[in-house]
C-alpha cells in the first residue's frame, strides 16, 4: 500500500486489495477459509504457536477472503507485532 512508509502509516486503505477504512486485517485463502469455517468479514484474533509457550494474541483481525497461497495467511505490519 502507498499509505504506509516502513512502519509509519499515512493511511487505512490498501488500493492494491481493496481494502478501505482499516488495517486489522487477515488475508485468508477462500478455500482454506471454508475448511476453516471462517467467512469473509468475520472477525478472528491470531494466536501465535512457540516453543518458549508464551501466547502472543493479536485480538480483533477482520478476516478478508483473498488469493493468498494455500496454508499461508497475510496482515499488515505493525498491527501484528505483538
Amino acid at each position: 500500500s502507498h499509505d504506509q512508509y516502513n512502519t509509519t502509516i499515512y493511511g487505512l486503505d490498501d488500493r492494491y486489495r481493496g481494502i478501505r477504512n482499516g488495517r486489522r486485517v487477515v488475508l485468508v485463502n477462500p478455500e482454506d477459509a471454508r475448511k476453516l469455517d471462517v467467512a469473509d468479514g468475520a472477525y478472528v484474533d491470531l494466536v501465535s504457536e512457540w516453543r518458549d509457550g508464551v501466547e502472543r494474541r493479536a485480538p480483533g483481525f477482520r478476516v478478508v477472503h483473498y488469493p493468498t497461497a494455500r496454508g499461508c495467511a497475510a496482515a499488515y505490519y505493525p498491527e501484528t507485532n505483538v
